[in-house]
């Protein structure tokens, strides 16, 4: 086994990459929350829900889907595991522990986030003040980002690294799903002006709507924004450019070598497979299916790290 340190190294940065997914989320049912909902689409706060994977949780403790009960249990409720209160609360009681296997700028900046997220729970808001809430959150979560690159390329640093990747991969498939649980399978709807104008929301709340005009000069459809969130290896949060990564870091580290050979032999055929694809055969397989699957194969591949390397 490992020391404790790999495993709360790991935890660290899934957690803040999960407190700023969670607030990115929100974002999206915000913004689509502005717009006209047509028959035919579902409430947008629970796609959020659903996306998140915590609307049964939200359902055993709130009878009906509120804008309001949502943000509050996304944001800052204590019995969600997920809500970003506690994702930052989280992190800091996981770099308490290590914090000498990394910078003192990365300690400061967790424990800031946490003491600021404090008196944010204990004020009350509005649902107009999203917006800052969210922005915030990902403010945070990029200073703390930041202060990642001043450390030894060790296996502490492949091992905080390898767990924001992994954590990016699932949650960028997540928010990728947003998009198909707000849009229920009507054809009439496809290709139409509200599908393009929420995958723009979509890129906007990935702060990749510039990035995706760079990349694809023209019109914004439906087709090239999947093209670019999953297979494109230029864009940080395409499921492809956060496989080629989880790969780097997970081959890096120097612990384990028979250990780490099994772990990447569970993956490389993910790896392989969304190299070569093409995003006209994702589509007509179904996006909805091949994001699932996604999900499925890195949620295998987090327990297969748990299993080998820290139990």
């Amino acid at each position: 086994m490992l020391s404790r340190t790999a495993e709360y190294l790991y935890w660290i940065s899934r957690y803040m990459e999960r407190a700023e997914t969670t607030a990115r989320l929100l974002d999206v049912g915000y913004r689509m929350s502005l717009f006209p909902n047509p028959k035919g689409y579902n409430n947008e706060w629970e796609s959020v829900l659903a996306a998140s994977g915590s609307i049964e949780n939200y359902k055993n403790k709130h009878k009906d889907i509120i804008q309001q009960h949502v943000e509050d249990f996304l944001f800052f409720d204590e019995e969600n595991p997920s809500s970003v209160y506690n994702c930052i609360l989280n992190a800091r009681n996981n770099a308490l522990v290590v914090r000498t296997s990394f910078t003192p700028e990365s300690w400061l900046a967790i424990n800031k986030a946490y003491q600021e997220i404090l008196k944010l729970k204990n004020n009350k808001y509005s649902t107009s003040d999203l917006p800052n809430l969210t922005e915030w959150t990902i403010e945070q979560v990029n200073l703390f980002r930041g202060t990642i690159n001043s450390l030894l390329r060790n296996d502490g640093y492949n091992f905080l690294l390898l767990g924001l990747f992994v954590e990016r991969a699932d949650n960028s498939a997540r928010l990728l799903d947003v998009k198909y649980f707000v849009l229920l399978p009507k054809p009439e709807y496809i290709g139409s002006d509200i599908d393009n104008m929420q995958w723009s929301i979509l890129l906007r709340s990935l702060s990749s709507f510039r990035a995706f005009r760079w990349a694809y000069d023209g019109e914004i459809t439906a087709t090239k924004i999947a093209d670019f969130l999953v297979l494109n290896d230029n864009c940080p949060r395409s499921l492809s450019y956060c496989i080629q990564n989880i790969v780097a870091h997970l081959i890096n580290l120097k612990c384990s070598p028979t250990k780490v050979e099994k772990i990447y032999n569970s993956l490389k055929d993910l790896n392989v497979t969304i190299q070569q694809e093409k995003i006209e055969s994702i589509v007509e397989y179904g996006l909805h299916e091949f994001v699932s699957k996604f999900i499925n194969k890195i949620s295998m591949f987090d327990t297969d790290i748990h299993r080998e390397l820290f139990n």
